[in-house]
C-alpha cells in the first residue's frame, strides 16, 4: 500500500477522534448526560430542550467525512491477502451502513429539538432515536470492529494486543445492542461498549500513522487463514 494513504487515513482517523470526542463533550456541556431507554416526555423535553443541541449536528455531520476516508484507508492497509480484503471489506460495508444510520440519528436528534421546542408529543420520536443510535448502531459497530480484528491478526503492522483488543470490544458493542431494552444504565452502557471501542480506534489511528509498516504484511511464519 502507498505511504501517503495509511498517512492520509490516519490524520484524518486523528481529526474524526477529535470531532467525535468534541462533539460528545459538547453536548455534555450543554445538556448533561444523554438520556436514553426511558419514555417519559418530561424527560426527553428537558434534554432535548436545548437548542444549540441542534446546531451541533451541522458539525457531527462533517466529521463522518473524515471517518469515512480513515475506513478505506483502513481497509487498504490490511487488504494483503484475499483472505484478509474479504474481511476488511465487511467491515467497511458495516461501516457504510453504520454512516448511513448516523445521519439518520443527527437529523433524528434536530427533529426532537424541534419537537421538544413546540410542545409536540417527543416519545415516539425519541425511542425511534434510541434505538437506531443505542441499539442498532452498535451491531454495525461490532461487525466492523470485529471484521478488522480479524483481518489484522497476522499483520506485524499492527500491535498484537488490538486484533485481540477488537475481539473483546467486539463483544461488549454486541452487548451494548440491548442495553435500552434490558435497562442497562447509559453510564454503564458507555462504559461496556463506547470506551473501549474508542481505544481500538486510537491503536488503528497509531498504527496507520506509521504508513510505511502498515503495508508490512504477514509476520515471518505466520499464515491467514479462513475460518475453522
Amino acid at each position: 500500500m502507498d505511504r501517503s494513504i495509511a498517512r492520509a487515513g490516519a490524520w484524518a482517523g486523528v481529526v474524526a477522534l477529535i470531532g467525535i470526542f468534541g462533539s460528545h463533550l459538547a453536548l455534555m456541556a450543554i445538556a448533561g448526560q444523554r438520556v436514553s431507554g426511558t419514555t417519559d416526555p418530561a424527560q426527553i423535553t428537558a434534554y432535548y430542550g436545548h437548542p444549540a443541541i441542534a446546531l451541533l449536528s451541522v458539525g457531527e455531520f462533517l466529521v463522518l467525512i473524515p471517518f469515512a476516508v480513515f475506513m478505506v484507508a483502513l481497509r487498504e492497509s490490511v487488504s494483503t491477502t484475499p483472505w484478509t480484503r474479504f474481511l476488511a471489506t465487511i467491515g467497511l460495508v458495516a461501516a457504510t451502513v453504520e454512516f448511513s444510520v448516523i445521519l439518520t440519528e443527527i437529523a433524528a436528534q434536530a427533529a426532537l429539538v424541534a419537537t421538544a421546542q413546540s410542545g409536540g408529543d417527543v416519545v415516539g420520536l425519541f425511542r425511534f432515536w434510541d434505538a437506531l443510535y443505542n441499539s442498532g448502531a452498535y451491531a454495525l459497530e461490532a461487525t466492523w470492529v470485529a471484521a478488522f480484528g480479524l483481518a489484522m491478526r497476522h499483520l506485524s503492522a499492527f500491535s498484537g494486543w488490538l486484533p485481540r483488543f477488537s475481539f473483546v470490544t467486539a463483544a461488549l458493542l454486541a452487548i451494548n445492542v440491548s442495553a435500552i431494552w434490558v435497562g442497562i444504565p447509559r453510564r454503564r452502557d458507555a462504559a461496556v461498549g463506547a470506551l473501549p471501542g474508542d481505544l481500538v480506534r486510537r491503536g488503528q489511528f497509531r498504527t496507520l500513522s506509521n504508513g510505511d509498516r502498515a503495508s508490512a504484511g504477514r509476520q515471518p511464519g505466520s499464515s491467514i487463514v479462513g475460518p475453522r
